[in-house]
């Protein structure tokens, strides 16, 4: 016959053995405290072998946080992130050949909200998420919040424009990069530059200080 054991006064995860009690059919039960002040009368084998931890306030606060959301889903900010992320990742999306078939993606980090909304913030009235740099993808170096009117010239091309930058053209007076930003309805010039790169370094500071919003 097996050595009885007294679990009175041991603590099984939440639960603090108060006494036992002897059924009828002889199995020992044992009558346990929970943290939260609740009483259960649990078998010794639950006990000893870890299958019971609690009145079952555990398993309802586990399911409670596995449920529990951020309380964003109708929020402007959360749509703009949804959308990012499926523009940037489901293939029947209708502008994905303009990202993610392009190879533009959202950093691993944001796939998640919580982590985008700590980077980023809540969306600013009127304002929706642009990158600095076009040719790159979703993460936060290369985002801001910005107007739709400034998004709208971020990529788009003037007619005369050869480089391939916005707000970069070529003067072949001066033979050099002429660079512009529009912001407010004012013009400014950033400057003029021999070579391209610095020229387009240029526009996207440009475009960072005067178009996005942190």
């Amino acid at each position: 016959m097996a050595k009885k054991i007294d679990l009175t006064k041991q603590r099984f995860g939440r639960l603090i053995v108060i006494k036992e009690i002897l059924p009828s059919n002889g199995r020992p039960l044992w009558k346990c405290k929970c943290d939260c002040g609740n009483i259960r009368i649990i078998r010794s084998e639950c006990l000893l072998r870890g299958k019971t931890k609690s009145c079952g306030c555990l398993r309802k606060e586990k399911t409670k946080e596995t449920r529990t959301k951020h309380g964003m889903c109708k929020t402007p900010t959360y749509t703009i992130w949804c959308h990012m992320i499926q523009r940037c990742t489901d293939k029947n999306a209708t502008d994905y050949n303009y990202y993610g078939g392009r190879g533009i993606k959202v950093c691993k980090g944001w796939l998640k909200f919580e982590n985008f909304y700590s980077d980023m913030g809540k969306r600013p009235e009127g304002l929706t998420i642009e990158r600095i740099d076009n040719d790159k993808g979703y993460y936060k170096k290369n985002c801001c919040w910005a107007d739709r009117a400034a998004q709208a010239r971020n990529q788009r091309l003037h007619k005369r424009n050869t480089t391939g930058v916005a707000g970069v053209l070529w003067s072949k007076s001066s033979q050099k990069y002429l660079v512009r930003i529009t912001a407010n309805n004012k013009s400014y010039h950033i400057g003029c530059f021999s070579d391209k790169n610095d020229a387009t370094i240029a526009r996207k500071q440009a475009e960072q200080k005067y178009w996005c919003q942190k």
